[in-house]
């Protein structure tokens, strides 16, 4: 790696800002010795090289910097992987966006959860929409099987056996269909995988249907489900200070 250079960058950043994934799925990448420098393998995320010069290579091809941000809020459907590829054939998020490159989501929905994800291949602003210091809300609607008391919910603060440092919220929207189904309104500032079902789990309660409404202040009511659109100009800035704690 080039020394005393006017324009170097941490290695995990770099691969990130190239449209890799997050910082902390770059940083996986680095540790596993998949990407390499100049011609040699470089293990630690923190080393600095220089994108002017140094040369990157990952699955035998040369890694840039992207000189291009796309940022894509989609509607997710049903049956749709929340992955950029699947061994098994499945349609995946990627599948629903026009072709880019290096393309990936923002976080994770279920296989059969539905509802708002960004899509970018803007790293530093994935990296800090996903980590749990940021508390950027996501909000959902649920569907209960059976009836859920507010003692239930009571109990949702506490952090129910999923070890979230940060309580989910929950409000009761209606009892519907004779008592079968319960709908639910739900805000999370964490999003640990399966949190939601993990919950009411815990609670004796199976969750039948799961929305996400709205990530941060965006929401997709005006987005039919497998659509998309790309964010404004406006939006990307107040995302972008989100992100840095600069507001809520």
């Amino acid at each position: 790696m080039t020394e005393n250079s006017d324009f170097q960058i941490r290695f995990n950043r770099f691969l990130a800002k190239a449209g890799l994934g997050s910082r902390r799925v770059c940083d996986d990448l680095i540790q596993k010795g998949l990407v390499t420098v100049n011609g040699e393998v470089e293990t630690n995320p923190a080393a600095r090289i220089e994108p002017n010069s140094d040369q990157v290579m990952f699955q035998g091809k040369m890694i840039h910097l992207e000189t291009q941000s796309h940022y894509y809020l989609l509607n997710k459907p049903a049956q749709v992987i929340t992955t950029t590829n699947d061994p098994f054939g499945r349609t995946t998020i990627i599948d629903l966006l026009p072709a880019q490159d290096r393309i990936y989501p923002v976080g994770r929905l279920d296989y059969d959860t539905t509802g708002a994800i960004l899509l970018t291949n803007d790293g530093d602003l994935a990296y800090s929409l996903t980590h749990p210091k940021f508390q950027i809300p996501k909000t959902y609607s649920v569907r209960i099987l059976g009836q859920v008391s507010q003692k239930d919910l009571d109990q949702i603060p506490i952090g129910i056996n999923i070890d979230a440092k940060t309580p989910a919220i929950a409000e009761i929207l209606e009892q519907s269909y004779s008592d079968r189904f319960t709908d639910l309104r739900m805000v999370l500032r964490e999003g640990r995988k399966r949190e939601i079902k993990r919950i009411f789990m815990a609670l004796g309660h199976k969750v039948v249907k799961l929305h996400r409404e709205q990530f941060a202040f965006l929401r997709v009511d005006d987005l039919p489900l497998g659509k998309f659109r790309e964010l404004s100009s406006d939006e990307i800035k107040k995302l972008k200070e989100l992100a840095h704690g600069h507001q809520g």
